[in-house]
């Protein structure tokens, strides 16, 4: 059974955090583009939170460095948390720690 696929959304004073959960990989990472995507429009920082995740496949390492890209063209802070789990393991294997701004673990 694999996990259900959602993505969150919580205002802070300091930023949007938006926290997809489950398995993020082909089938969902259009959907985390979109949300980071319609994100962006706004104002104020972003925090891409992937603790809840479960799974995460290129797929999504492809979202999450897309979405940094556009952050450092645009201006708009990106952050991304990437918690201790599958993400954090795939962001160190594809040495992209260095190229994502991470926030500081709470």
């Amino acid at each position: 059974m694999t996990d259900a696929w959602t993505i969150g959304t919580r205002q802070t004073p300091d930023a949007l955090r938006i926290v997809p959960a489950g398995e993020l990989d082909l089938v969902t990472a259009p959907s985390l583009a979109q949300a980071l995507r319609e994100a962006e429009g706004g104002d104020g920082a972003i925090v891409l939170d992937l603790g809840e995740l479960s799974f995460m496949d290129s797929s999504g390492l492809a979202v999450v460095l897309a979405a940094v890209r556009r952050s450092d063209a645009n201006g708009r802070r990106l952050t991304v948390r990437a918690g201790d789990g599958r993400a954090r393991r795939l962001l160190e294997l594809a040495g992209a720690m260095g190229h994502v701004p991470l926030l500081a673990e709470e």
